[in-house]
């Protein structure tokens, strides 16, 4: 029987990798790839807090109650991955880009304790971190928008552009370099805040700002939440940092949506912070899509 020619081309070519198998011959290998070395730096966002409410920890890298941690979050969903290895987490709660009277170790404080236990250094490929929020006093500015039930949200406007002039006063060139003098050759990545407000435009929404504050007002916060966002992502990417939004993750699991990823219960400690879904399925994705880490794995 006679086969057509594209055929005989693809049997020979069987036949022929067949024989080699069989034979015993050695075929091509893929080099083994080591797993990018990283560090995770930033505030209550990157330490899990609220992962497990009620549940929090003193972090083990610093064995300080100045340094607390609420649960496995993105960090250690990121170490799973084969192509990633966590040398270290040092996030705090509370933790400030600029200096603090708190206690609470600053990014630059933090990025000097993981120089100084071996975990940040020349051969680190990855830091990631969340900071900003304390600096321009989130509580504070859910607090005055809470209170705010004017039409127009008025106070709460005030409030928010107040802690939009911080953020535009934040040191972010300064604490990416601060890291990258101690990681020269890592990529440094900048993570964002979600939106914590359900607003009337959502098809998912239960209640506007749900029963936290009013609706006027959640569409104002959220507005900055959006502004802070956008400051902190200029000055990431003008100092050589890669910003990444979560916002789009967390749409439709605002508080007072029908499925919320924010805490929001008797607890009020961890209120205002991912859920450990919030963490899971709005963070870990959002940094597994715009970092690709298996990018960053040395082969």
């Amino acid at each position: 029987m006679q086969f057509p020619a594209p055929y005989r081309r693809s049997a020979a070519a069987f036949a022929a990798v067949t024989a080699l198998i069989f034979s015993g011959a050695s075929t091509p290998a893929f080099a083994a790839q080591d797993p990018v070395k990283y560090v995770n730096l930033g505030d209550s966002y990157s330490s899990g807090w609220g992962s497990l409410a009620p549940t929090a920890a003193v972090n083990p890298e610093y064995n300080s109650p100045a340094c607390m941690q609420g649960g496995p979050a993105d960090a250690a969903m990121f170490d799973q991955l084969q192509s990633v290895a966590l040398a270290g987490d040092y996030a705090c709660a509370g933790a400030t880009v600029g200096d603090s009277n708190s206690g609470i170790p600053t990014i630059a404080q933090q990025a000097a304790k993981a120089s100084l236990d071996g975990a940040l250094n020349s051969t680190t490929g990855l830091v990631t971190l969340t900071a900003g929020g304390n600096d321009v006093n989130f509580g504070q500015i859910i607090g005055a928008c809470a209170a705010d039930m004017s039409p127009e949200a008025t106070g709460c406007q005030a409030a928010t552009a107040y802690g939009v002039d911080l953020a535009n006063r934040l040191s972010v060139a300064a604490t990416v370099g601060t890291i990258r003098g101690y990681a020269g050759n890592a990529k440094i990545v900048w993570l964002g805040y979600p939106r914590l407000f359900a607003t009337a435009g959502e098809s998912t929404t239960v209640i506007s700002g749900g029963g936290v504050m009013s609706g006027a007002a959640a569409a104002v916060f959220d507005k900055g939440t959006d502004q802070l966002n956008a400051v902190l992502a200029s000055k990431a990417r003008s100092a050589g940092a890669q910003f990444v939004d979560v916002t789009p993750k967390f749409a439709g699991h605002e508080i007072g949506s029908s499925d919320s990823w924010i805490n929001l219960g008797p607890y009020t400690q961890f209120n205002f912070h991912p859920t450990a879904e919030g963490y899971s399925e709005g963070y870990y994705p959002a940094m597994v899509s715009a970092i690709k880490p298996a990018q960053l794995a040395k082969g």
